[in-house]
């Protein structure tokens, strides 16, 4: 039976450790949690033979940073200490590297410096609006809920994410799965049944003879599409390290059809959102625009919003700054912001905004899904006619011939 590591917080606020067999990991909490304890970790004991590090395994996933970020309020609120509780929280992480990051930010904390500036050494792990927040939740006494708030800021992104690779993911595996029935269909069943009616002095059909004439090409020149897709794909990977090309990529991609919409909300969320929480920790905007930008994923949005500090600091408002990014920034956002900023209730006004456009993304998804599913089953469709086409047609021929 397995065997499970865990670390409890006991009805009297006591850290309990050890070990327990169960055959399942929900079955093992039940048993832990039966008596009012909390569950600080729980993770099984693979052997030794398993415990591999793996460097593509070594970074450090949205879920994991929600696990950090929801384990650390709790345990803190719990009146664990920042050092012990990171102590804690390094033990569950896999990757050696986010292993290490944590312990040096608990060495760091235990030495005297504030959990935010030990932070600032591993921005690779914790992004700078994460560690802004984390700052001004100390300096404002309010460290826990701070916590609490960046934990549920990652299952927003976490769940945006999932929704628009969902809606990228659904055409993109139908056209694969189309591709691989169509090579498939060339390489291994038109060339045999083609061989019967030439030997039969049958005469094929122009269409079965085009499948034909690409299949014998492909075969005889088996690397040229492998060698074009590898070369697009080194393509995009070399111009992407540049940022004039990744610019002039995400600028085409912010100009597609639907998905460049989709792109554009998904960016304007993360950046809204960002600009939320660090106006609501009492960072101060210019501040918050310039760690907030680093939150959008479009090189188009960066480069925008690089030109708006000096607008601002030239006491030029938010709302007249982004008004020669109309592509980039809608009428309608402009005018919320105004609103906040001459209510002073920016943070309301930035809230407003982005929960405006995590509605879009939804919507979008699910538009993008209702539009392009009947686009692909056409596609699909007129495929399977083309390749029955091409099977019967010689068949219908001979029976032509005996009749």
């Amino acid at each position: 039976m397995p065997n499970f590591h865990y670390k409890i917080i006991t009805k009297d606020q006591k850290i309990k450790e050890g070990f327990i067999s169960s055959l399942f990991k929900f079955s093992a909490r039940r048993s832990l949690t039966r008596d009012g304890s909390s569950i600080l970790l729980i993770n099984s004991q693979p052997s030794p033979a398993l415990q591999i590090d793996l460097p593509f395994f070594s970074g450090f996933s949205l879920s994991e940073k929600i696990y950090f970020f929801r384990n650390l309020a709790m345990m803190t609120e719990s009146g664990i200490s920042i050092v012990e509780a990171l102590e804690i929280i390094s033990e569950q992480v896999k990757a050696k590297k986010v292993k290490k990051a944590i312990l040096k930010i608990s060495e760091d904390v235990r030495n005297g410096r504030k959990l935010s500036d030990a932070m600032k050494k591993f921005t690779k792990y914790f992004p700078l609006h994460i560690i802004e927040n984390i700052n001004m939740g100390i300096l404002a006494g309010r460290l826990n809920e701070t916590l609490d708030r960046i934990s549920n800021d990652f299952e927003k992104d976490d769940e945006l994410k999932k929704k628009v690779s969902g809606a990228i993911a659904y055409p993109a595996v139908i056209i694969v799965v189309m591709v691989v029935v169509l090579v498939i269909f060339m390489f291994y069943i038109l060339p045999g049944i083609a061989e019967i009616f030439t030997d039969m002095e049958i005469a094929v059909p122009l269409l079965t003879r085009m499948l034909l004439g690409v299949g014998d090409f492909l075969k005889m020149q088996p690397f040229v599409v492998p060698g074009i897709l590898l070369a697009f794909l080194l393509f995009i990977i070399i111009g992407s390290k540049f940022k004039k090309t990744r610019y002039v990529f995400h600028y085409i991609m912010l100009r597609i059809p639907i998905f460049g919409d989709l792109i554009k909300s998904y960016n304007l969320v993360l950046f809204f959102r960002s600009l939320e929480s660090l106006s609501r920790s009492g960072v101060p905007v210019l501040t918050t625009i310039e760690i907030a930008t680093n939150t959008t994923k479009n090189e188009v949005y960066k480069k925008a919003l690089g030109k708006v500090k000096p607008l601002l600091l030239q006491g030029v408002s938010l709302s007249d700054a982004l008004s020669p990014f109309n592509f980039l920034f809608s009428k309608q956002t402009r005018k919320i912001i105004m609103v906040g900023e001459r209510s002073g209730k920016m943070d309301e006004s930035f809230n407003r905004i982005s929960e405006y456009y995590l509605r879009s993304v939804d919507y979008k998804t699910r538009m993008l899904t209702v539009l392009i599913e009947p686009i692909l089953m056409l596609a699909l469709g007129i495929l399977v006619a083309m390749l029955a086409l091409s099977l019967f047609l010689p068949i219908y021929g001979l029976v032509n011939q005996i009749v």
